[in-house]
């Protein structure tokens, strides 16, 4: 048997390589892998791992591969050395080929952050994954990271009786220590994903709008209405205020700049397209697309509040701001 020491060129390339296996295969998992919001809602997996896990491992593959990188580049600096300058006429060949390598590789740094046609179709190609993996309402959540919160939390948010929730998810055959479970926690423990807990109680939802409600539900005091809820209530006060009876009657109450901010935000609504948003809100898109041209933030039908609002510099909420102050709810 050779005698040879126990780390040698051999084993760092064999780790060299094996990394670089584990990183790309960790890499196609992060690049499949839908928004961490919907993962984690509908305990998304690949390969049996989930998201996190293969984080996890792209992390720690990603921290080898450079470790054995550069382990494998000392133990052959001399023969890269002298392939590079050790034959007349290779030197000025191998020069080009490096000056060639760098610049491909700096192409593709820096069109990840311009995105350069034609690295952009890779990202656009990248999003269209990540959004196809909801395919029904139920699999994207109400709200970012809604599954972290405790039943109690979720139910107050949801505008959801605690007590009604806790005897529907227990009707349901679902265990549930307590109100202070987070809901989680209650879909690990009964092998369900947070999205069926929520399908569960989501028909004890009361509306959230204050034009279906007048006055605060016997189960949640008025002081622990979203402000959203309560200037909403200011703004109709000051509606009759200063109109006639006949139009304070009728006249429908309209989104305000916190009224948006409270509903939608960290909801996703930034990845949906100008189009689907006049859709899903009952809105003229024409007239939309006028009002946003009138403030200088034109958007096209089929583009994204979010790519939008990078080309415009802004954040897709204040984009959503111009489409909805003003209209009713």
């Amino acid at each position: 048997m050779e005698d040879r020491p126990v780390i040698n060129r051999i084993l760092i390339s064999l780790v060299t390589a094996l990394s670089f296996v584990a990183m790309s295969l960790s890499g196609i998992a992060a690049f499949i892998v839908p928004q961490g919001r919907v993962a984690f809602w509908t305990n998304w997996t690949f390969l049996g791992l989930s998201k996190t896990q293969w984080g996890n491992i792209h992390i720690t593959t990603s921290v080898l591969f450079l470790i054995a990188g550069i382990w494998h580049t000392c133990y052959n600096w001399t023969p890269l050395m002298q392939y590079l300058r050790g034959i007349p006429g290779r030197m000025t060949a191998s020069w080009r080929d490096l000056v060639i390598a760098t610049l491909v590789t700096v192409f593709f740094t820096a069109g990840a952050v311009t995105k350069t046609p034609p690295l952009n179709y890779i990202l656009n190609f990248n999003n269209w994954i990540k959004e196809s993996w909801v395919k029904t309402p139920a699999d994207d959540p109400p709200f970012g990271h809604a599954e972290l919160l405790s039943l109690k939390g979720f139910c107050k948010k949801m505008y959801i009786d605690t007590g009604e929730a806790l005897r529907e998810l227990r009707q349901a055959g679902i265990s549930v220590a307590d109100e202070n479970a987070t809901v989680e926690q209650i879909a690990r423990n009964n092998s369900l994903t947070p999205a069926n807990v929520y399908q569960v109680i989501k028909k004890l939802e009361r509306p959230e709008t204050v034009g279906a409600m007048t006055t605060a539900p016997a189960a949640i005091p008025h002081s622990v209405l979203p402000s959203a809820v309560t200037g909403a209530q200011s703004a109709r006060k000051e509606v009759k205020k200063n109109a006639s009876p006949a139009v304070a009657a009728t006249e429908p109450l309209r989104y305000t700049g916190d009224m948006v901010v409270e509903k939608f935000e960290g909801k996703g609504i930034g990845r949906k397209t100008l189009a689907a948003v006049c859709q899903e809100l009952n809105l003229d898109c024409a007239r939309i697309k006028q009002k946003l041209t009138a403030g200088q933030m034109a958007v096209k039908d089929d583009e994204s509040l979010k790519d939008a609002a990078t080309r415009l510099g802004v954040v897709p909420i204040e984009l959503l701001k111009i489409i909805l102050v003003g209209e009713p709810i």
